[in-house]
């Protein structure tokens, strides 16, 4: 039963004509997720309806809008992305053990790292339920399994470029486009795979552009936040990715630009505050910062200038204001 006392993201408050497709998004989770054991369940619902942004069901539902559509089928796939996006954040909880998520405690906080991963392993599962039930051919199920291959292929990539100080942006934005554009992709897929009538490959191929180049970009200004706003705002430790030896593109642009910088990462994860903040300094200091901002416009450009090749409609207008908020939020 929906809880009528969430209230969805203040990002929304722009867009009222996807609210209450997204609270029906709310719905199908809270509905659909029914772990058996009551504490994990209750994690679970706070996690996926509390602080989150949706904002990869919301792509979901916006591309699937584009053409006639099965709308039951479009509300539970959007719902099972948010799901899957869930249980990667649960799982990279559980390697960083990070306490936190979105302002409250994480679940591997909560009840422990083995708990943690059962609850991930849950949503994985759930996912593939609702892929199963709300899917109609086999050429879906494949692309999103691909999609999924690609997103733990880039969380292995990031595992392996721990405290890698040659670390390229070339390797970095492969990374990435595993990490987080593909889950970007994977909303696509499922939005234009509940038309009722065919969608033309270019129209395809165009949205497939636009969400890749925002997921890219998307992360790269995530990336740059961590040198600019304090933990209060951000829900997690600012710096800890440094510390925890996770290289983004303003740092790997002060590496190969400061040899105080490549020193100082040499100390590895005994780096203290006072070497983390000069870092961050240098990272200013150096021109990183501007360059990484650089790097994320180029995504920007290129993702809206996918998008502006669409047919007009209510959908897309809406993409291109929901995409200039997110990616011009600070560049």
């Amino acid at each position: 039963m929906q809880d009528n006392s969430i209230q969805l993201n203040a990002i929304w408050n722009d867009f009222p004509s996807i609210q209450s497709d997204l609270a029906e998004v709310i719905t199908v989770i809270q509905t659909d997720l029914q772990a058996k054991n009551d504490d994990v369940q209750a994690a679970l619902i706070e996690m996926m309806t509390t602080g989150g942004k949706l904002l990869r069901p919301a792509l979901t539902i916006l591309i699937g809008q584009m053409a006639p559509n099965n709308h039951d089928d479009l509300i539970h796939l959007a719902a099972s992305v948010e799901m899957l996006h869930s249980a990667t954040l649960i799982h990279d909880d559980i390697i960083d053990s990070s306490s936190t998520r979105r302002h409250h405690a994480s679940i591997q906080a909560q009840l422990g790292q083995d708990v943690a991963v059962y609850a991930g392993d849950y949503l994985f599962a759930t996912t593939f339920h609702i892929l199963a039930n709300h899917t109609h051919n086999m050429e879906t199920a494949r692309k999103a399994t691909s999609f999924l291959e690609s997103i733990l292929n880039g969380e292995l990539m990031q595992w392996s470029h721990y405290y890698k100080l040659d670390m390229s942006i070339e390797e970095y934005l492969e990374q990435i486009a595993g990490k987080t554009a593909a889950l970007f992709e994977m909303a696509a897929e499922l939005g234009l795979s509940t038309a009722t009538e065919p969608v033309d490959d270019q129209t395809k191929s165009n949205l497939y552009a636009f969400t890749f180049n925002l997921g890219i970009a998307f992360q790269i200004l995530d990336d740059l936040l961590d040198y600019q706003n304090d933990s209060a705002t951000l829900g997690k430790p600012t710096l800890n990715d440094m510390r925890e030896g996770v290289y983004s593109a303003p740092l790997l642009y002060a590496i190969h630009q400061s040899d105080r910088v490549h020193d100082l990462l040499q100390i590895g994860d005994a780096i203290t505050d006072a070497q983390s903040i000069e870092i961050a300094e240098l990272v200013h200091s150096t021109g990183a910062f501007d360059q990484a901002s650089e790097l994320a416009l180029t995504y920007t450009d290129q993702a809206l200038d996918a998008l502006d090749t669409l047919p007009d409609s209510d959908s897309k207008d809406i993409l291109i204001d929901l995409s200039d908020q997110l990616l011009h939020r600070m560049v």
